[in-house]
């Protein structure tokens, strides 16, 4: 059976099946149950997915992709339904459905009207992102990135805060904009390599080929980095996030963090470096450097702000600056620990802002100045920001610290100084962390206030994420053993 098709469509099926169920007089009062039951069903077959990966003793080689299939869908144009994984792929495809799920439960509490409509756009979310983990046509890939958008538009537009119509533009203008000269390369790398197909594999073979214009390259490279560079998002094109995800409802910001920053880093890793490695190695000392100065540039910024959400957002940007330099070190290790960062962080991130966002339902406030011992308060809240936040500024023994180590070893092994300011971001992260818990958590309560601690649906959700935190952290083989052969593959196929 074909399990990546299955997880793929399978939502998108369901997604667009609730639209017609909501348009029932019962369709709000089973909309929560319908995409609880879809999303659990989706997570499953990706876990089909995993062992069938897992179980394969070819694993993967360019050109050859684990659970492989093909389906015609316009062969005249080159254009067919071809997906496949690979270790860099598969811990993604789990992120998603595992982030989708809990997205859904944390939404039972939080999401009042027009239910059927919200959960339905998750789901069809759910699909897109999954059709880009796994798509091997470059024309299907891009499908799968556009629908992305049009769903995340209307959940923050619709369900967000006061200034939620300010932010979906934003967000629909710099990722379409990004999108639409990511597509200028990929008809630019169809056209020119005269293969008649946008198939992944046949294009890369024909950019490999030493009589391929070195300046046509680069163009194609620097094209499709720049689409994947605004989603990341990476400084100077990540002014959209931060307001995207402090008017987002907190559910649908856990979706945008954990899984749509991760289309960057994936697309950036398949679709420029390992389709181009001669661009990419030729201009990788620079995009280290520009991985640092986002990295160093967000923790800076992050300091200054005294917004939970908010803080929380930008310190994403922080986070995705650590993947750049990961990749960019063109290092197995390198890349290993940037796909682990990406599988890391969005479990940790979805951790943080549904915390945040309970803050704020709660307390009706997010303001740091404004909130005081809620470990008092709310214990069970305390506890888990202040884990989820040990496990961002990388303490040892849970998943944070795994992909930052490899990261920073990359850098060292690159340069020492890249390695030493790579560090030195951790030490700021750090330091904004321990300053939040310090006031938000950890000071003298208020007198007089009672606040409703977490419960239910929230517990769940932050406890799965839990579970893979601490797992990831104690025994970092269970993801590394996926990653590490396609990576070592492919900087071996590259020759860097």
């Amino acid at each position: 059976m074909d399990f990546v098709v299955l997880s793929v469509f399978f939502p998108l099926v369901t997604g667009f099946a609730l639209l017609f169920v909501g348009a029932t007089k019962r369709g709000d009062a089973i909309a929560f149950r319908f995409a609880l039951v879809s999303s659990a069903v989706t997570l499953l077959l990706s876990l089909f997915v995993l062992l069938s990966y897992g179980l394969n003793p070819l694993k993967w080689q360019f050109g050859e992709f684990s659970e492989y299939s093909s389906y015609a869908w316009l062969p005249q144009l080159g254009i067919n339904l071809t997906f496949g994984v690979d270790g860099i792929s598969v811990p993604l495809v789990v992120l998603t459905t595992v982030t989708t799920l809990c997205s859904v439960l944390a939404s039972k509490n939080t999401i009042t009207q027009r239910q059927a409509f919200y959960y339905s756009l998750l789901l069809i979310t759910e699909s897109g992102v999954l059709g880009v983990f796994t798509s091997l046509n470059l024309f299907v890939f891009f499908i799968f990135w556009e629908i992305v958008l049009i769903p995340m538009f209307f959940l923050i537009g619709v369900w967000g805060g006061g200034r939620r119509e300010y932010a979906a533009y934003k967000f629909l203008i710099y990722t379409h904009v990004g999108s639409v000269v990511m597509l200028i390369g990929i008809f630019l790398a169809y056209f020119s390599t005269n293969s008649s197909t946008f198939d992944l594999v046949v294009i890369s073979k024909a950019l490999s080929s030493a009589s391929f214009p070195q300046s046509l390259k680069s163009a194609i490279f620097a094209t499709l980095v720049f689409g994947f560079f605004v989603k990341m998002p990476i400084f100077p094109f990540h002014t959209w996030l931060p307001d995207a995800h402090v008017e987002a409802p907190s559910p649908v910001s856990v979706i945008l963090a954990a899984l749509l920053l991760k289309m960057g880093g994936y697309g950036l890793i398949r679709f420029a470096f390992e389709m181009i490695p001669s661009v990419a190695q030729a201009y990788a000392h620079w995009l280290l450097i520009l991985g640092l100065v986002s990295a160093l540039y967000a923790s800076f910024v992050t300091f200054r702000q005294v917004d939970v959400k908010r803080m929380v957002a930008l310190s994403s940007i922080s986070h995705m600056g650590f993947v750049l330099i990961g990749v960019a070190s063109l290092t197995p290790i390198g890349l290993v620990g940037a796909v682990f960062q990406m599988f890391s962080h969005g479990v940790i991130i979805g951790s943080l802002f549904l915390l945040a966002g309970f803050i704020g339902e709660s307390t009706g406030t997010r303001d740091i100045p404004k909130l005081s011992g809620l470990a008092h308060l709310m214990p069970k809240l305390g506890g888990f920001i202040t884990f989820a936040s040990l496990a961002a500024v990388g303490l040892p023994g849970l998943s944070g610290f795994v992909g930052e180590y490899m990261i920073i070893t990359s850098a060292l092994s690159v340069n020492v100084y890249a390695g030493i300011l790579t560090a030195t971001v951790l030490a700021i992260t750090l330091g904004y962390f321990t300053w939040m818990l310090q006031r938000v958590v950890f000071s003298e309560p208020l007198k007089g206030i009672h606040f409703h601690d977490l419960s239910g649906s929230e517990l769940v959700s932050l406890s799965i994420f839990a579970i893979f935190i601490i797992a990831l952290g104690v025994y970092p083989l269970i993801l590394q053993s996926y990653i590490a052969p396609s990576a070592q593959l492919i900087v071996k196929l590259a020759g860097w």
